[in-house]
């Protein structure tokens, strides 16, 4: 074994440690929504439901025979989110023909 081995494993752990103990430091002491993550709601086809923290309005909808989760800024929205069983698409608002983003959940 050479000799910078034990060294180099020694630097390599402790950046990884810090790395992760960052990580864990900036979701721990990011402002937290008011409901509790242990709640889970169903939704069904014609629900709304706001989020507060986000400041989002989203409601349960069909397209194409398919259920999805439509969320936009209730003032002044620019981007609209639709959230399906399969994928997720972002797009301007009043420009759905063509998603400036796409992707699957």
């Amino acid at each position: 074994m050479p000799v910078g081995t034990p060294r180099r494993l020694v630097l390599a752990v402790v950046l990884i440690a810090g790395a992760i103990g960052f990580g864990a430091a900036r979701i721990t002491t990011g402002p937290s929504a008011e409901a509790a993550a242990t709640h889970r709601y169903t939704l069904r086809l014609g629900d709304r439901v706001t989020i507060p923290a986000i400041r989002q309005r989203c409601a349960v909808y069909t397209e194409g025979g398919s259920p999805e989760l439509l969320c936009a800024r209730p003032l002044r929205p620019r981007h609209q989110v639709a959230i399906f069983r399969d994928r997720i698409q972002v797009w301007r608002v009043g420009n759905p023909a063509a998603p400036v983003w796409s992707g699957r959940p």
